[in-house]
């Protein structure tokens, strides 16, 4: 709900001990208004502002409402919110995660316009300061503000600091909010920001292009391809950033801060700053944990099964010749106790997923003592084998991009590595994206052969080469799948370019009888609704489709 007190704004510059090293400031007690009129009190409201971004991403939140529901990811076998999934009417107005994204997004955006009011009064300070961090306020701004209406369309916009409680507001258009707020925000941010952040985690003038580009793909006027493909054009030639050699070392711990990255978000596995953490860890594992010789280990992460891959993800990729699929996935699992019964010492391999289906498994792989699950003949109808078991809602690949052997205890929910949001492979397919949507196809290869090729195996990189005939939309979306999956961007994905409802039909079984158009928006929260008014006493509406 919009009511904000500037108690509330005061406390949340508290938070500044839950970012990140990079971005942290020594924690401040005995705070007033006048606090903002200083340094020290800017440092500690811009942090606090940084810290929403945490609230969100790397959080069941997100992977909720990005990945879970698409044609790539559905249901596992535990979790609350399986009605992302599913689409059914509990997928509502009171549902957690869509009140939880609006409150903290409001939160986020009134601390945003306390800086940014009080900017110009704060002494002691440079203007090459106040310029950059009114640019990165203004970055952070549009970036919530983006959230918001790609997840709920029409939102309340305000742009001044709340300082009292309000119990008044209205939905803007989404055409008015991307020209009064997002548009202006993030070219302010584009021509302010320096090319190089001056610390991880802060936004640079790249995260502003990048941003643009997705944002114009998304408003989808007269001209917007084209100026996607200005700004994702600006960040490839820039220099900045440079495609990491091998598509798996993105995703080594100790290589988090690549030279692909453009913005992420900051996480440490210090308990006192670091907030929940990365939680993303969690959500796609299988139940490794309770099968023959195996135990829980940090090597192999804590299973909340979540997620589990679609029949289409599994044969999105040319396995003979595109690395992603294995680096991707993990496939074995080495005993981490000894199983007597079995003949199974700690070392031994325990569970092997073999990239073949149930009936084309090798003769010699029947019979082992191990666990051996294949790729069932009929992908949602998994039946148990003489041999082992096919996938199911909780054994399948476990996505290995997040994995985190770094967390302070096995059963640790909270992880230190850094969560990208932005990284220069997609700038390369939000251009491609771009030249399809004008009818330059043609255009478009060597940006999409520059991730392919990447991602090829030693040798195959020419096989991996795509011409003019093979690029259309569903081609780049593809692609996306390919390079991206598991990355939180899906369901925004789908939605944008008008796919959601097709694909989830054709590739989510569970899904497919549910899914209607108005799923293309997230339900406004109830609480919303019943605690504000419009400025002339009517009700604070809700998107259609939803009671």
């Amino acid at each position: 709900m919009i009511r904000r007190m500037l108690a509330t704004v005061s406390a949340l510059a508290l938070l500044a001990g839950v970012l990140a090293c990079d971005l942290s400031e020594e924690v401040v007690s005995g705070v007033t208004p006048e606090f903002y009129e200083r340094r020290e009190g800017l440092d500690g409201a811009v942090n606090a502002a940084y810290s929403f971004l945490q609230r969100f991403y790397a959080q069941e939140i997100q992977m909720t409402m990005t990945e879970l529901g698409t044609d790539l990811w559905v249901k596992g076998a535990d979790g609350s919110f399986k009605h992302f999934n599913d689409y059914t009417a509990t997928l509502n107005a009171t549902t957690g995660p869509v009140e939880q994204l609006w409150n903290d997004s409001y939160e986020a955006i009134n601390t945003i316009n306390t800086v940014l009011g009080r900017l110009p009064d704060i002494e002691g300070i440079s203007e090459e300061l106040r310029t950059e961090r009114t640019a990165e306020m203004m970055f952070l701004r549009a970036f919530f503000y983006f959230n918001l209406v790609r997840t709920y369309g029409d939102v309340h916009l305000t742009l001044e600091e709340t300082t009292s409680i309000e119990t008044e507001a209205q939905r803007t258009p989404v055409a008015d909010i991307y020209q009064q707020a997002i548009l202006p925000d993030l070219e302010f941010a584009e021509a302010n920001l320096p090319a190089v952040p001056s610390a991880a985690g802060r936004p640079s003038r790249g995260a502003a292009q990048h941003l643009l580009a997705l944002v114009y793909l998304t408003r989808n006027e007269s001209g917007d391809p084209e100026r996607a493909l200005d700004r994702a054009d600006a960040v490839i030639n820039s220099g900045n950033y440079q495609l990491v050699d091998r598509w798996a070392d993105l995703f080594a711990i100790e290589n988090e801060r690549n030279s692909e990255v453009i913005f992420s978000i900051q996480f440490t596995n210090d308990p006192l700053t670091t907030g929940n953490g990365n939680r993303f860890h969690l959500y796609f594992l299988m139940e490794y944990d309770v099968l023959p010789g195996m135990s829980r280990v940090l090597q192999y992460g804590r299973p909340w099964k979540r997620l589990r891959p679609t029949e289409k993800l599994i044969y999105l990729f040319d396995r003979a010749i595109d690395s992603r699929y294995e680096d991707g996935f993990q496939f074995l699992w080495l005993a981490t106790v000894d199983d007597p019964e079995r003949g199974i010492s700690v070392g031994d391999t325990a569970i092997f997923i073999p990239s073949v289906r149930t009936s084309e498994l090798p003769a010699e792989f029947h019979g082992k003592n191990y666990r051996i699950i294949t790729e069932p003949d009929d992908f949602w109808n998994p039946q148990p084998t003489p041999f082992g078991s096919e996938y199911d809602f909780r054994s399948f690949p476990a996505l290995t991009k997040h994995q985190d052997p770094t967390r302070l205890s096995i059963n640790d929910e909270r992880g230190q590595r850094d969560f990208v949001v932005m990284r220069l492979a997609e700038t390369y397919l939000l251009a491609a994206e771009a030249l399809v949507r004008m009818g330059r196809n043609d255009e478009a290869v060597p940006y999409l052969n520059a991730i392919r090729e990447r991602a090829a195996y030693p040798g195959s990189e020419m096989a991996m080469h795509i011409s003019a005939a093979d690029v259309d939309l569903d081609f780049v979306l593809d692609e996306r799948g390919r390079e991206l999956f598991g990355e939180g961007h899906r369901w925004f994905t789908l939605q944008r370019t008008g796919k959601l409802v097709e694909w989830v039909r054709m590739f989510n079984r569970e899904g497919a009888p549910n899914i209607q158009d108005h799923h293309m928006l997230r339900p406004i929260p109830q609480t919303q609704i019943d605690r504000t008014k419009n400025g002339d006493g009517t009700a604070f509406s809700q998107n259609p489709g939803y009671n």
